[in-house]
């Protein structure tokens, strides 16, 4: 029996007798944002952020907070994801603000009022599915299910970024931050064709959440996710949910009415997984973008805090690729596509086999399984 499908009986059967707790899932919202304002925090810069946090209580902005200092200032926010976004956007020290990831010269309030009247949102992306709070043997998560397709035809550097803010964090030494973001993960294997949708299951794991220090014991309560949209670091499209904020405590039989089983294995076996990787902030996220089983397959690599590189890819047998060695390397924080033409396989699966070196961390095989698309 295969691996993967012996782990898969073995939660089926864990979760046909284990209780759980489960968070009610409220849809993904179809309204749009307002502008989306980054405050990168620094020294001074007192008076910017009072007014953008009254901006942002009036639902004049969605504010999020990057505390990009923490470590110098000996607090524990996070501020690992804060390093990466700034070098996305080529911020070096705060205070700095960004405007729908365009970053303003000064902080000025004509400044920043201007750019916050002139910024837009196009819709790009439909986002249909839910988003949700789960419990399972004792380890929470956040996760989005459903559905993603372009509304236009988007390039491979088209990407999401899930981040999860705390609406009123307090470090260790008492200080204070709202609208801080605990955490951000770059999503990258959607499809990028007009109307060619994608399932998803994109999942904040217990690991993950812990390090940030996400404190999920009141179910959600004080916490919002958004799912921002970016195209080389600007945004294109936000859109923000409250983490639902009430459990039912259930019995097996409760559970499986209200969440479906299959969405429930798949969770779970998502969680086993990727709590098995733990996955580190220096290491990067890799997808595929859906295959039509004809032309080059898409491999869109992100990198995390530290540098990669891409030395060869291969593919499992009955699959073929040609050009298997090579040397792409992508920068903290970028994102780069390498393209290969798989042959010989047919109908079968797809499953690639990419060599990656990390700055600092050393190399690996990550094992990518492509979709095929509709």
């Amino acid at each position: 029996m295969r691996p993967q499908r012996l782990v898969a009986l073995v939660l089926f059967g864990v979760l046909l007798t284990a209780p759980f707790t489960a968070a009610t899932e409220v849809p993904l919202t179809e309204d749009l944002d307002p502008p989306v304002v980054e405050w990168f925090h620094g020294e001074g810069g007192e008076e910017t952020l009072q007014r953008l946090e009254d901006d942002a209580s009036e639902g004049r902005i969605r504010l999020l907070h990057w505390r990009l200092n923490a470590d110098t200032e000996g607090s524990d926010f996070p501020n690992d994801d804060a390093r990466l976004r700034a070098d996305t956007l080529g911020i070096g020290l705060g205070p700095a603000m960004a405007v729908n990831g365009e970053v303003l010269p000064d902080l000025d309030q004509s400044t920043v009022d201007a750019a916050v009247d002139a910024a837009m949102h196009r819709k790009v992306v439909a986002f249909d599915g839910a988003v949700g709070v789960v419990e399972a043997e004792g380890e929470t998560a956040v996760l989005i299910r459903g559905t993603v397709t372009p509304l236009e035809n988007l390039s491979e550097h088209v990407i999401v970024l899930v981040t999860l803010t705390e609406d009123s964090a307090v470090d260790r030494h008492g200080r204070t931050a709202t609208h801080l973001v605990r955490d951000m993960r770059p999503e990258v294997a959607f499809a990028r064709d007009v109307g060619n949708s994608s399932e998803v299951l994109w999942t904040m794991t217990p690991d993950h959440l812990e390090a940030a220090g996400v404190d999920l014991s009141g179910h959600g309560l004080g916490y919002h996710l958004s799912v921002i949209v970016v195209e080389h670091g600007v945004v294109l499209q936000a859109h923000t949910h409250v983490l639902p904020s009430s459990t039912t405590e259930m019995d097996r039989s409760t559970a499986l009415t209200v969440l479906p089983l299959a969405g429930v294995v798949l969770v779970v076996l998502a969680l086993v997984l990727r709590g098995e990787l733990k996955t580190d902030e220096a290491l990067p996220a890799i997808g595929a973008v859906p295959w039509d089983g004809e032309s080059k397959v898409r491999v869109l690599v992100q990198a995390g805090t530290a540098a990669c590189t891409v030395t060869g890819i291969e593919a499992e047998p009955p699959w073929k690729v040609s050009g298997r060695s090579m040397h792409r390397e992508v920068q903290p924080g970028e994102a780069e596509v390498v393209e290969v033409r798989p042959s010989r396989g047919g109908e079968a699966p797809l499953r690639l086999r990419l060599s990656i070196e990390v700055e600092g961390e050393g190399g690996w095989v990550q094992t990518l399984d492509v979709e095929r698309s509709a």
